[in-house]
Parts: C-alpha cells; sequence; structure tokens
C-alpha cells in the first residue's frame, strides 16, 4: 500500500489516539490542538499560547508570541524589542545603547549619573552632610566622596588651610573633566583666632607640583580672622580650566559679628 486515504485514524479499541513506535514523517502541515513532548526542528507561524516551555533549543522564527508563560533554561533569547507592563532581575542588566524611562520613583546609583539634558525637579532636592567631631585645624583633608558639605563641632582656634581631593586613593584632578566645577561648603565651630585663607588640591598649592591654583576671595582679600560665635561658613567654586589648574572663587560667611 502506497497511499492510506482517511478522515481519522484511531488505535485498536476506537478509543485514543493510535501508538507510532517508529516515528512520523510529514512533508506538508501538521496541525494539532495540542502539542506534548519535545519538539526538533524549526517552527514558523503564531504561538497563540505557550502554557509551558521548559527549554527551546532553537527557534528559527517565532513571528508573535501572543502569551508566553513559565519560559525557563539556556541558551540566551535574543530579540528586537520586548514590550511589558513589569519586569525582575535577579542579577546584572548591561544596556549598550540608551536607557529612557518615565515617572520613575527611585534613583539608586552608586556611581555617578549624568544628566545630560539638565535636571528638574518638581519637589525637594537633598543630599548628604560629613559631620566631623573635631576643628578643621586638626582634620584638614576634605574628602569629596563622603560629600560636598563639611560640618566640624569643635571650636576652630588656629588658622588652616584645607586640601580639597576626592578621596585618600583618588585625587579630584582625576575625577573631574576640563570644563567641569564643584561647590564646597566647610563649616567651621567659630572663634575669632581661627579661620581658614586659602585651600589646596590634591595636597598641592598653587605651583606645586604643576598644579595651577587662582584663588579669588569674595571682598578682595582672604580671611584675617573668624567669627566671635556661631559657625563661619566658606564656599568654595572650584572650576578646573585645565588639567591640574583650576579657578577658586571663595567666600567667608560669619553668623556673628
Amino acid at each position: 500500500m502506497s497511499k492510506l486515504q482517511v478522515d481519522n485514524i484511531v488505535n485498536k479499541a476506537d478509543n485514543g489516539a493510535p501508538t507510532l513506535s517508529r516515528g512520523a514523517i510529514v512533508t506538508g502541515v501538521a496541525t494539532a490542538t495540542t502539542f506534548d513532548g519535545n519538539l526538533i526542528g524549526n517552527v514558523t507561524g503564531t504561538a497563540t499560547t505557550a502554557t509551558t516551555a521548559t527549554t527551546a533549543t532553537t527557534a528559527t522564527n517565532a513571528t508573535t508570541a501572543t502569551n508566553a508563560q513559565g519560559l525557563t533554561g539556556t541558551p540566551n533569547i535574543i530579540v528586537g524589542s520586548v514590550t511589558g507592563t513589569t519586569g525582575s532581575f535577579s542579577g546584572s542588566v548591561s544596556i549598550g545603547g540608551t536607557l529612557t524611562y518615565e515617572d520613575v520613583t527611585n534613583v539608586d546609583s552608586v556611581g555617578i549619573v549624568t544628566t545630560r539634558g539638565g535636571l528638574t525637579t518638581q519637589k525637594m532636592l537633598k543630599e548628604e552632610f560629613n559631620t566631623t567631631a573635631g576643628k578643621l585645624s586638626a582634620n584638614l583633608n576634605i574628602d569629596l566622596s563622603n560629600g560636598m558639605v563639611h560640618l566640624f563641632t569643635t571650636q576652630e582656634t588656629a588658622t588652616s588651610v584645607p586640601n580639597i581631593r576626592y578621596s585618600s586613593s583618588e585625587s579630584l584632578n582625576s575625577r573631574m573633566a576640563v570644563g567641569e566645577t564643584v561647590s564646597v561648603t566647610i563649616i567651621t565651630t567659630a572663634a575669632a583666632g581661627g579661620y581658614s585663607t586659602g585651600i589646596t588640591i590634591d595636597g598641592n598649592a598653587n605651583g606645586q607640583n604643576s598644579y595651577t591654583l587662582s584663588t579669588n576671595w569674595t571682598g578682595g582679600t582672604a580671611p584675617a580672622a573668624g567669627g566671635a560665635s556661631g559657625v563661619d561658613i566658606y564656599a568654595y567654586g572650584i572650576m578646573k580650566t585645565a588639567d591640574k589648574t583650576f579657578t577658586i572663587i571663595a567666600s567667608q560667611t560669619k553668623t556673628s559679628a
């Protein structure tokens, strides 16, 4: 017999499907309402619902997956675009292009966040400040890795020249590009004999180790005394104009006469 023409094939008991112990070769289109078992080969068309797909070894063309549930395993899945309502990742996510998103409640970054188009906030903008239980003259290194505002709670009794750096292991020069600026605030517990007359950067004064510091005090002169009480506030705007070259706008504000 070279050809079998029938409408239905059932088992001998007429109560189920027959068993094809040697397999079956279909040269045309195989249509089934359900499929159970492993599938080897290419699948072309629309997968309306895949309840459980344990392992998909190779899918050459999957035109549309309307509802795919429980997809797990390896290898990786590569697609052109993914649209979804939520997503959860237990590992790292790498994005080679641009990440665009709206209505984000919180952004928690351990590194630097760059906003090339500017930053707009509709609510409170806040930052941490660093507190030192001591006086500035005994703790001259101002590490910006700890924040941009530094408070010293012990009354200052001597003159001081704070050293602005990023950290003990990284220089401010290495962390800033030409054309960038940072604003640093140092708050000391005031005493008339305690005040700051300038700053160094990365441990270097002007002309030291190829560093050029151009410091400009508001009012034209550096401080010559601290306040009698309260706190003294020193503000420094540090602009990097070239490698190891900085223009500094400095000011002192006393909360006492």
